[in-house]
């Protein structure tokens, strides 16, 4: 049991002390800082991005211009023709019939192939990123016949008039299976998930974006409409992640582990978790964004704890206090606790504070917009949906575990060598020297095997890596498990509160 009259004296020389309120306020201040310049990003991000209204009249006077030097400029004609029929038509370059436009007047004016030697030869070639080259060509490919020709026109500009996306859909699985389009693919594998994502748009009766998005008139920035469009962007990632299974690498070339399967797998099951629930992810300028943002300063609360956990202990002993503290009738395990359980209450005071005021600033920011808003993700191998705000709790917690393992560190080394500075100086040397630390380990194993690596304490005090899949090139194990690094985490703290406590207690005092 911890003695009450030893908290309190503890409270009262930790709250009394000016640097304690100066720390508190520096995170404060930080918070607010952090806030402020994020959403001054977002915003002068908008206010630069022109609209693509503004942007396609920009294009199509410019391609006036130079059909008056060169008039018989059948690329030229075939996007300013494009171009205006998307302007008139109010369709947005997101938009699906977006590709429909393009590929109704780029097969009018005849573009496809090479009209010299195969007059005849028309074909599209769809890279992997949905991007449509105007103009590439293959070899081998079926002579496409003026009457098909006239076909393909008139389907196409019935899809136009109807506003049919199932129609375009089909006609997409069609082109794929009939090899009119052309695929990255290399095998018939494949070629069936280009066909069984296209079908997906069908069975969750998802209405598609455009594929090229028009990316070369119309420079996106801030303004897509991300409402529109997540669903899409789910489904491309679904198909990227179902080829790096195919391929058995990843979109950097590494050869994928069984862990690293199972994590794309797992990431499959979120995406198609979120079409069927309705669950699009967060937009980083929102509130909840905003409150997300300000759970990634860890390092101002190891900074404070550490100094803290550093001072409880070493300035006992530099002050000579300490010697009034052992000829009270209090034990020193119970002394030892005591400033333990004060250093554990300023860091939850700290973190509490933090969270309470970005949630009030970005309240204001964002008037509290998307409050109920749910979010899916992995934890401990199940993929679950919680409302948002509590998964960002849930980040709150995985970032102050790191902080307290420094902190315990912190507190073995002032009580062991006695002197502050040493402490400050080798766990703000860990804290900071993490992620270089990390970067040269993940060096070294591409070159040989480290044995024990994942064993080591700055392997695993980055525990977001687990919440997402982009987090998993930060392993350097990729064997490692959330549980596995809480595991090691907590074997950590114990180890340097076993020593730190068996050091306070048994070790005289001169």
């Amino acid at each position: 049991m911890l003695s009450r009259a030893l908290v309190r004296n503890e409270r009262l020389k930790m709250y009394k002390r000016p640097s304690t309120w100066v720390l508190m306020g520096i995170i404060v201040v930080m918070t607010l800082f952090n806030l402020i310049i994020s959403l001054m990003l977002y915003s002068s991000y908008d206010s630069f991005n022109r609209t693509w209204q503004e942007q396609y009249n920009d294009w199509i006077v410019n391609f006036q211009h130079q059909l008056k030097e060169n008039p018989e400029d059948y690329y030229t004609q075939q996007s300013l023709e494009s171009l205006k029929y998307l302007l008139e038509n109010e369709i947005p370059p997101q938009d699906w019939r977006t590709d429909v436009v393009f590929a109704y007047y780029d097969l009018k004016a005849g573009r496809r192939g090479n009209t010299e030697t195969n007059p005849g030869k028309t074909q599209i070639i769809i890279r992997e990123d949905g991007y449509i080259p105007d103009g590439e060509t293959g070899e081998n490919l079926p002579d496409l016949t003026e009457e098909e020709r006239d076909g393909r026109l008139e389907k196409l500009q019935k899809i136009l008039k109807n506003n049919d996306w199932r129609e375009y859909i089909k006609l997409q699985i069609d082109d794929i299976k009939s090899g009119y389009r052309i695929i990255p693919s290399k095998n018939e594998h494949e070629k069936q998930v280009f066909i069984e994502v296209y079908e997906l748009y069908l069975k969750e009766s998802i209405v598609p974006v455009a594929e090229s998005m028009n990316r070369y008139y119309y420079n996106y920035g801030q303004n897509s409409n991300e409402s529109e469009t997540w669903k899409s962007s789910q489904i491309e990632r679904i198909k990227n992640y179902k080829l790096n299974l195919l391929r058995g690498e990843n979109d950097n070339g590494e050869l994928l582990t069984k862990t690293m399967r199972k994590a794309i797998e797992r990431e499959i099951e979120i995406s198609l978790t979120r079409l069927r629930t309705n669950t699009p992810e967060i937009n980083p300028d929102s509130f909840l964004g905003f409150l997300e943002t300000a759970g990634t300063m860890s390092e101002l609360f190891a900074i404070l704890l550490i100094i803290y956990a550093s001072g409880i202990f070493a300035s006992e002993y530099t002050s000579g206090t300490i010697k009034l503290l052992l000829i009270t009738p209090h034990r020193r395990q119970k002394i030892f606790w005591s400033k333990i359980y004060v250093l554990l209450e300023l860091i939850i005071i700290a973190v509490a504070a933090n969270f309470i005021l970005a949630f009030l600033l970005s309240g204001v920011f964002k008037s509290f917009e998307g409050l109920g808003q749910m979010q899916v993700f992995p934890l401990f191998g199940s993929i679950i949906r919680i409302p948002y705000i509590l998964y960002i709790i849930i980040k709150y917690v995985m970032m102050i575990i790191p902080v307290l393992v420094y902190g315990t560190l912190a507190v073995m080394l002032a009580v062991v060598t006695r002197k502050n500075s040493v402490a400050i100086a080798v766990a703000l040397m860990l804290v900071f020297g993490n992620e270089l630390i990390i970067t040269i380990l993940a060096a070294l194993r591409s070159l040989f095997v480290i044995p024990g690596i994942k064993f080591l304490l700055f392997a695993n005090t980055n525990l977001a890596n687990y919440l997402s899949i982009n987090g998993m090139s930060g392993l350097v194990d990729t064997t490692m498990t959330l549980g596995f690094s809480l595991a090691v985490l907590l074997i950590y703290m114990v180890c340097f509160l076993w020593v730190a406590r068996d050091s306070f207690c048994r070790r005289d005092v001169k």
